[in-house]
């Protein structure tokens, strides 16, 4: 029974210690003043992305995914036009046959 009041009492002084120290004010720290064109500071990958390979290969992707899309959007017109007026064309023919056929109907003698 005494080991365990001895681990409750210390679990609590933990948890009081972690709930003190997460209530207490944090102190910002003052950054260091970064030097206008110091090569330490200057971010070489930005200044020379236009000769990384990777980056080189991801515009050409880029644009060939764009031609794609574009002519693939183009084609995709071209083809639901076709469709639209090969349909009507049917209706059309489904139109006149029935025409057709109602009026055979109607004109021939009864039996």
């Amino acid at each position: 029974m005494i080991k365990l009041s001895t681990i409750l009492a210390g679990t609590a002084v933990a948890m009081f210690a972690q709930f003190a120290a997460a209530q207490a004010p944090m102190t910002q720290t003052q950054s260091a003043a970064v030097p206008a064109n110091d090569p330490a500071y200057i971010d070489q990958s930005r200044l020379n992305y236009k000769e990384d390979p990777y980056v080189k290969a991801r515009i050409a992707r880029g644009q060939a995914n764009a031609e794609y899309r574009a002519e693939r959007q183009g084609a995709r017109t071209e083809y639901k036009e076709e469709v639209g007026a090969a349909r009507a064309e049917r209706r059309e023919a489904v139109r006149d046959a029935n025409a057709t056929r109602a009026s055979e109907i109607r004109n021939e003698p009864m039996k």
